[in-house]
């Protein structure tokens, strides 16, 4: 058939078809800057790596039945059923373009081997990762073109160049073009605040100005995707709130860039991430906003309520009585002072129950209010529920200025 001649009409329609749904198929998958399907790693113990390199295992040589080649060990550990450790055991998540997504959990329970996954470092063994619409997998150049790590320990700097010929040094690495390079370089020390201190030595900075002159070498090749593993750890509480608003105000908010954070930091998680995925033995046990978590994985809130010049007797003991009655009251807990002088009383409620029958029974024994207030769960109160864990205490309010 020639070039110019037109299709017969049944042929384009079918030739149509399919660039349509194979258009539809590529907007579906891109839709999303980073997407788990059913992912799973595994890890061989080291009783299992031991017998490996025994005689029947690797390394043994041919005749004892060894295996040679690196593609061999892998084949042989696959082939083997156990013992491993599952550092993942089947994470779906969607996180979607300029979204600020943090992934929390406890030491050990998958967080480091997600990021790991996602930046190429680590094959998984089952499921499917996609950055970008890319396969990690299958297509980790491009992968890694719409993704940039910043991890803390990756130093890598040259103490005795300053922080500019530092980052120059990178952009060449990165085969970024000289003038396009210097452009950029000025631009990244002006956004983080060091261009006043981007001609002195890396060895003078302090802890924070690392930290910052490490994101100004991430963004020197201007990816979609930034993915942070414990970005303000060992910061001061100053120097981590302004890290945060750089990530958050600067570089989702006016650049679209999506950030994904590894955190222990309750506080930051609430403070910058539009959503939040907690992990737990390689599992995702929730994932919402930070304020649907909280309301959602807990069943009760607390009502407190502030009385004006009231005296505790036993009218307002069978009054406490009485509100413990109420379908959906689970306590009520007082607050007297030596004097008798009723300051307050608290009281655990389901999360949806109406303040009216409440308010009916108080009012009724002629109590006057002063202040009611909602306390609603803490975060460290959904994350213990859901981990059996609980916080550090040097993770729970770090950053607050």
């Amino acid at each position: 058939m020639e070039l110019d001649e037109p299709l017969p009409e049944e042929e384009t329609y079918d030739l149509l078809r399919n660039n349509y749904f194979g258009l539809c198929e590529r907007i579906m998958t891109v839709q999303y800057a980073i997407e788990t399907i059913n992912l799973v790693k595994r890890y061989p113990t080291r009783a299992q790596r031991a017998e490996a390199g025994a005689g029947g295992g690797f390394g043994g040589g041919r005749g004892a039945g060894g295996i040679s080649s690196f593609g061999g060990i892998i084949s042989f550990l696959r082939k083997r059923k156990g013992p491993y450790i599952e550092a993942l055991r089947g994470i779906n998540l969607q996180i979607k373009k300029g979204e600020v997504f943090g992934l929390l959990g406890p030491n050990g329970a998958g967080k480091t081997t997600l990021i790991k996954v996602l930046c190429t470092l680590v094959i998984h063994d089952d499921g499917e990762a996609y950055v970008s619409g890319y396969d990690v997998k299958k297509e980790p150049e491009k992968v890694l073109k719409n993704l940039q790590a910043v991890l803390p320990e990756s130093r890598g700097f040259n103490w005795r160049l300053t922080g500019r010929q530092n980052l120059e040094f990178y952009a060449l690495l990165y085969g970024v073009r000289e003038e396009e390079a210097r452009e950029r370089i000025d631009y990244l020390l002006e956004i983080t605040g060091m261009q006043e201190r981007g001609n002195d030595s890396y060895q003078r900075y302090s802890t924070g100005m690392q930290r910052k002159l490490l994101l100004c070498r991430a963004l020197l090749r201007d990816t979609p995707t930034l993915l942070f593993d414990e970005p303000t750890v060992g910061l001061d509480p100053t120097s981590a709130a302004e890290f945060r608003s750089l990530l958050r105000d600067k570089l989702a908010r006016e650049e679209g860039k999506t950030i994904i954070l590894s955190t222990h930091n309750l506080f930051e998680s609430q403070d910058i991430c539009d959503r939040i995925a907690i992990l737990d033995r390689g599992k995702v046990t929730a994932c919402d906003t930070p304020n649907n978590i909280q309301y959602m994985m807990l069943d009760e809130k607390v009502f407190n309520i502030t009385f004006i010049d009231a005296i505790f007797n036993e009218t307002q003991e069978e009054m406490l009585n009485e509100l413990e009655r109420i379908t959906g009251v689970h306590g009520a807990t007082p607050e007297v002072d030596s004097e008798r002088n009723f300051h307050r009383i608290s009281l655990r409620v389901d999360k949806n129950m109406a303040l009216s029958g409440i308010l009916e029974v108080i009012m009724k024994n002629g109590l006057k209010i002063g202040v009611i207030n909602t306390q609603e769960p803490t975060l460290e109160d959904v994350f213990m529920s859901i981990t059996g864990r609980r916080v550090p205490e040097r993770f729970k309010d770090s950053g607050r200025s």
